[in-house]
């Protein structure tokens, strides 16, 4: 009888509370505005002084866990190829950073992203261990910014020798209508 009175009282004292799962900051709340069904123009600069390779493709962000997460899907063509990609993005409020994580059908690594914002979280600067052309493990800094509701913005850039960040892709994102 006891712990039947135990349990009850465990139960009361927990429905008298607020849920126990976290509610959406406002670095979550932020991300509102990147889910949707986006087109993708991507640059990649291969070689010094040549023209870039132009990648066209659709990348269509979902919201998932309460809004916690954005969930990141995009498929395009590249070098005649089918490319897909896929991410989990989001705040982790224990570490104060911007974390994520990102496959793709280009090679067998997974990049763990972790970062910072600024602007109301409308720029955010995301760093990764990961490969170089080369396949040398190189930090990598991928810049977002949220120019405005229907316009975004990524350039990836790969650290050199020398320590500099060297740009080797970009891309425009438009909402698709």
């Amino acid at each position: 009888m006891r712990s039947q009175i135990l349990a009850l009282g465990c139960v009361l004292a927990l429905s008298a509370q607020e849920s126990p799962f976290p509610k959406p900051t406002a670095h979550h709340l932020a991300m509102k505005d990147m889910a949707g069904t986006w087109t993708a123009v991507a640059r990649m600069y291969m070689e010094p002084g040549k023209p870039p390779m132009v990648s066209k493709g659709t990348e269509v962000n979902t919201l998932v866990a309460g809004g916690l997460w954005l969930k990141t899907e995009l498929k395009a063509e590249m070098m005649g190829q089918v490319f897909e990609g896929h991410g989990l993005f989001g705040y982790d409020a224990r570490q104060k950073a911007h974390v994520g994580n990102w496959v793709d059908s280009s090679d067998t690594w997974i990049a763990v992203t972790m970062g910072t914002c600024s602007k109301d979280c409308r720029e955010q600067t995301l760093f990764f261990e990961g490969y170089d052309e080369a396949g040398r493990l190189t930090t990598h800094k991928e810049v977002n910014v949220q120019v405005d509701r229907d316009h975004r913005t990524m350039t990836m850039f790969v650290k050199a020798k020398d320590g500099t960040f060297k740009k080797v892709m970009d891309m425009e994102y438009v909402r698709a209508k």
